[in-house]
């Protein structure tokens, strides 16, 4: 199973089905996501870890 369809799979939660739709919108949000992570390593010294802990806080910060 890839990254895209896992967490896809994750969100599929009883609460909520994404259509189709739905679910390209994800991938290409997650696409620019990946897009800027990758970026961020090319361009400064930041490591996996660094990343994951800023994700995280921006999604603790505006999603909670």
């Amino acid at each position: 199973m890839g990254l895209i369809a896992s967490i896809i799979s994750y969100m599929e939660k009883p609460q909520w089905k994404p259509s189709e739709e739905e679910r390209e919108v994800m991938e290409a949000v997650w696409m620019q996501v990946k897009g800027a992570c990758e970026k961020l390593k090319e361009e400064t010294n930041a490591q996996d870890e660094h990343i994951k802990k800023m994700l995280k806080e921006m999604a603790d910060r505006y999603y909670s």
